[in-house]
């Protein structure tokens, strides 16, 4: 019996993931991610991964992290949802992928792509949910001493957005 405990317990430690959010590895002064009053955000940095776009069946994008030799950033806003209101779930991602080695960033509108960037839209909202790339906009971005210091600023003409702009500090 103790046997069969023993396994159970080594399988469950053996099939845990790597996936690590950045608050777990930021100095408090730093934890404080721009959110707006109306729901709950999280910051996730992914070392060593690539950021692959991918298309499903009904031509939908989609993103998808793996392994890789850069850095992903995933930005999630999480709307409060109402208790009275059946499908009430709303969430907005935004998605990059950065070389590591590089100093200073600066896009601007379609050359936003360079770093693959999406937003993405989930709720339960006919024909406006979804991932889609982002063209309209500015974003900049400082790596220095394994600090990251990135504005973002963007519009999505295709569904509603709640997040408009991301200004953090992150240490990675």
């Amino acid at each position: 019996m103790n046997f069969y405990r023993f396994l159970i317990i080594l399988f469950t430690l053996a099939s845990c993931g790597t996936r690590q959010q950045i608050t777990k590895d930021v100095p408090v002064e730093m934890q404080n991610i721009s959110c707006p009053e109306s729901g709950n955000c999280s910051l996730e940095v992914f070392k060593n991964s690539e950021l692959e776009i991918k298309t499903d069946n009904f031509g939908k994008i989609y993103p998808v992290v793996k392994s890789g030799e850069h850095l992903v950033i995933k930005y999630k806003f999480e709307k409060k949802e109402n208790k009275n209101t059946k499908d009430s779930s709303y969430s907005e991602y935004i998605y990059f992928e950065i070389d590591q080695n590089n100093d200073q960033i600066i896009l601007k509108d379609k050359e936003l792509q360079n770093i693959k960037m999406l937003f993405g839209r989930i709720c339960f909202c006919r024909d406006a949910t979804g991932y889609f790339k982002v063209d309209s906009g500015n974003f900049y971005l400082f790596n220095r001493n394994n600090t990251l210091q990135f504005n973002l600023k963007f519009e999505i003409n295709k569904v509603p957005q709640i997040i408009t702009q991301i200004k953090e500090n992150i240490k990675y």
